[in-house]
Formats: structure tokens, sequence, C-alpha cells
């Protein structure tokens, strides 16, 4: 078949992109043709021109993004972001809806009355539009008070590419001076719907009981908002602020760098996906399937005892815990995506 993915091409800016091109990676491997069409990436409000010709050539595989009329050719077109109307004019092709969204994370701007991707249920009554994927399957009893039921299609984890994100390959070296005896990783956890407020108030917590302790933090945005600075210098006063850092464009070599990570997050989220991959255990809020320990986590004494237990469990035997994480990663494989992926295409296309 010949599969249409539309995402905004972004490499190394955004998780959606990245999840849309391991999707594409995986219909390759299947077997598809594959036309991968940029969008345009939005800033501000404003969506740039599409790039066609763009080039992503990393971990082995190459996207070349396409012209849009390539949509005219595909039996199925997976959309990964909204596009303008005119672009399925005389395409006819069935579509397939990803909803990279959280529920939260949709709702609010719409609440707020700003910018909202919050469309889904308008958008869904469209004849052309066969299925609504998602990767998390505790977000069915929001999605299905918006979108039909009939069109909901979930998956039970989410698909990341394990030629990058693996245990092997290009290490993040810590700089000594903020080197730690255990050394823990936060990161990707700006978002609308879910802060790091009180995940590194728990990291505080634990770095007061836990000696050695170091706290890694990863994806700030530069400058650093002021309101960070009592965390930041309470972390410095206890000597467990290790390195402070911007985005960064390789993080498969970050995540093989430290001892484990610390996240808000009770979905799998990409960043727990890609980790998993490398072999970096996690801890994650309480409900998340995947994590090697999990606490409350705006209750920053339960994060820090979930902490102490990693930590403890890692001096007592660092490669158990991280086969535990790669055992959990064997969720997330391309190949079985793509022939799930793959019977969900005869579906609707036949």
């Amino acid at each position: 078949m010949r599969i249409a993915h539309i995402a905004p091409f972004a490499p190394c800016r955004a998780g959606l992109y990245e999840a849309s091109r391991d999707m594409a990676r995986a219909d390759i491997m299947i077997g598809h043709e594959v036309y991968f069409i940029d969008a345009g990436v939005e800033i501000g409000g404003s969506r740039e021109q599409p790039v066609v010709g763009g080039v992503d050539d990393r971990a082995g595989f190459r996207v070349i993004t396409a012209h849009p009329d390539n949509m005219k050719l595909a039996d199925v077109i997976v959309l990964h972001t909204g596009i303008p109307d005119e672009w399925l004019t005389d395409v006819h092709a069935p579509i397939i809806w990803i909803v990279h969204a959280r529920p939260l994370a949709a709702f609010r701007p719409a609440q707020n009355r700003g910018a909202s991707s919050f469309f889904y249920g308008y958008k869904m009554k469209q004849p052309q539009i066969k299925k609504a994927v998602y990767f998390w399957p505790e977000f069915e009893p929001f999605w299905k008070i918006v979108i039909p039921e009939e069109k909901l299609y979930a998956f039970d984890y989410p698909v990341i590419d394990q030629h990058r994100f693996s245990p092997g390959g290009e290490k993040h070296i810590i700089n000594p001076e903020h080197l730690g005896e255990s050394n823990g990783l936060i990161c990707d956890s700006w978002r609308e719907d879910i802060d790091i407020y009180e995940t590194v108030c728990g990291a505080i917590e634990a770095a007061r009981n836990i000696p050695g302790l170091k706290w890694h933090l990863y994806a700030f945005d530069n400058p650093i908002p002021e309101c960070w600075t009592y965390l930041i210098e309470e972390l410095k006063r206890l000597g467990a602020m290790g390195e402070l850092c911007a985005r960064m464009p390789n993080m498969e070599n970050v995540y093989r760098g430290f001892d484990f990570l610390l996240t808000p997050h009770r979905i799998v989220t990409r960043v727990i996906g890609e980790a998993l991959s490398c072999g970096l255990p996690v801890v994650a809020a309480n409900g998340c399937r995947v994590a090697q320990e999990t606490a409350d986590i705006c209750n920053p004494y339960s994060v820090a005892d979930a902490v102490k237990k990693m930590t403890g469990r890692l001096a007592d035997s660092k490669e158990e815990v991280r086969m535990e994480a790669l055992m959990e990663a064997r969720k997330f494989d391309l190949a079985k995506f793509g022939m799930q992926m793959n019977k969900l295409y005869q579906e609707i296309a036949g």
C-alpha cells in the first residue's frame, strides 16, 4: 500500500514528529510505500510554510519530505496534525487521524478561549476520517465523550524506533564536577497539562535524605524562568544540583549516561518509552504500567520514597534493574506495531 504520513517536519524539536517518523519507519519495514509530507511547524499561532525535500537521515532511516500532491496517490492517509482544507481537494483515500494530544492538553486551551486542538469532535464527523488512533488506553473514558466510539482505536503502547533508542551507542559523559554517586535525570516535563514543579520538589526532598544524589534537569527553555531560581538554589545548597541544560538533539545519548529517570507522567510518554528502550529505569506517577518504581507524584515525600527505593535497587544490582527496563521496552517494538497498523490499513482500505 501507499501510505501518506502528514506531520510537522521538526527533527529534534517535537515529540509528535519523532512519533510520526517512527510510525513511517514501521510502515516501510512491513513493506508499504511511504510519502512523508510536512504540514509546517506551528510557531506562535502561525504555521510555517511546508518543506518539500527536507532530509532527516538519523539512525539508519532516511526521511525526505514529499509534496502534498502525493496525497492523491495514497491508499491511506495518516494525519498527525491538522492541515489546510484545500489539501484534501480531489483526495479520496480514507484517513486515519493519530490523536497525539492528551485530553486535558487539548481541552485547556479551548477553556481559556485560545488556540486549540480540541477540534476532534467535529473533525471526526467527516466520513473520510475512518479511525482516531491513540496510544493510551487510559484515555478511553475521555475521548469517547468527544469522538464517535466506532472510530476510536487504541494501541496499548506507543512505538519507539529501537534502532535509535537502544542500550548500545554513544553515551553522554557527565561533567565530573556535576557527577554524583547516583544521577537522576528529569526532562520533557514542561507541558500545559502536567508541570514538573511538584516533581522537582520531590527530587529536592529525596536529596535531603539520599547522600551523593545529583539531579540533572534537561530541556529547559532559555532563559530559565525566574521562579525556578528557588528550586535550583535549594538543589545547589544541598549539593544535589547536577547539569542544567536546554533542549538536546540526541537524547538517546543522554539516556545512556544516567542512572534513572524521574518523570511526572502516568501514561507511557515518548520520554518514558525512549528511556526504557535505552535501558534507563524509570520512576513515574502512580498508574504508569511500565515504570520500575511509582509514586504519588504530587506528594514530595512519596516521590522521595520512590527515588530512595530506586537508588537502593540500583546500588544492589544496576544490571538487574536495567534488564527490567529493557524487558518493558519490548512492548514498543517497531515490527509488532507495523503488523498491527497494517491490519488497520486493510480494514479501512481493503
